[in-house]
């Protein structure tokens, strides 16, 4: 089998993964993230501004020399947009320019069908596990799953994204009360009709007097936040994928975390060993969306999944 390469535009980052013939997820032939901040003013303006299109095709440049040197055709990748590129009123713009410039035909994907390209990637890395919860925090939106018997039994993904909310609303430095009340407060409210919605269609989180077991107690997080989150809390200076990967997160641990990162001016956040830079502006909100994800899902904590997106769309 041949190798196979996914592409994933976001509204923050851009991600690119080649897999060998046996599909080793975890241990690939190559994986690359990049900080390209797609989305930038993405709320202001309405469009992907020629900045960040240039951002992108820079990106976009160094994927397709990586691909071609492992002897993948560009038509034969698998390429998504999310968030931003679902909203955006010249989407269609950017994918002639990506497509005329290197021969890659992105798809734009709906929240819902992200969701489930994501459950498919985490249960490729831990097999065997068929009941669990997912989230996916991204730049413009967060994806939330669960998964029963193996299968989705549902999926929503909210408009609700570490740029758009750090952009909105985290105007201070370091963030004052009254921007953190009211970052905690939209997300409150986003999750509070959500879990409504979610408890109309019949499903119980943790029914009365039942097993344990009768619900989902694994949640796994995915993507940026988590990464970030693992890193800071294992003090990691370099990246590894694989000490990441499974790495458990308790809430109390999370929220240590989320008032060093309160007490800090966004430049200072890159002092605090696992954090990048270009995320140091967004692990504010990313923490906050995460804390307050836990106490949705009524978990203890979360499990990193370093699979995701990018591997649910390799076959």
């Amino acid at each position: 089998m041949a190798s196979k390469a996914s592409i994933d535009i976001g509204t923050n980052t851009v991600r690119c993964l080649i897999t060998g013939h046996k599909n080793s997820f975890l241990s690939p032939l190559y994986v690359d993230m990049k900080i390209i901040r797609l989305g930038e003013n993405f709320k202001k303006e309405g469009v992907i501004t020629t900045q960040a299109i240039h951002r992108l095709s820079d990106a976009l440049e160094i994927y397709i020399k990586e691909i071609k040197g492992y002897g993948i055709d560009p038509k034969d990748v698998v390429i998504t947009g999310t968030s931003v590129l679902r909203d955006a009123s010249n989407a269609s713009y950017v994918r002639d320019i990506v497509f005329k410039k290197f021969g890659l035909e992105i798809d734009i994907i709906t929240g819902e069908k992200e969701a489930l390209i994501t459950l498919n990637g985490i249960s490729k890395c831990f097999k065997g596990i068929k009941e669990f919860y997912s989230i996916d925090i991204g730049g413009g939106s967060t994806e939330y799953a669960c998964v029963k018997d193996g299968a989705p039994l549902w999926k929503y993904s909210l408009n609700m994204g570490v740029v758009h909310l750090t952009e909105e609303i985290v105007k201070s430095d370091p963030v004052s009360n009254d921007d953190l009340m009211k970052l905690e407060r939209e997300i409150n409210l986003k999750l509070y009709k959500l879990k409504r919605e979610i408890k109309e269609s019949g499903f119980s989180f943790r029914p009365p007097g039942a097993d344990p077991n009768s619900v989902p107690q694994v949640l796994f997080g995915t993507a940026g936040t988590a990464t970030t989150l693992a890193m800071v809390d294992l003090k990691m200076k370099f990246y590894d994928r694989l000490k990441v990967h499974g790495y458990f997160l308790k809430k109390e641990n999370i929220l240590n975390i989320y008032e060093r990162f309160i007490a800090s001016k966004i430049k200072d956040r890159l002092n605090i060993e696992g954090v990048e830079a270009g995320r140091e502006d967004l692990v504010l909100a990313g923490t906050a969306i995460m804390l307050k994800s836990i106490d949705f899902f009524e978990v203890s904590g979360f499990t990193v999944s370093e699979c995701g997106l990018l591997e649910g769309l390799i076959s």
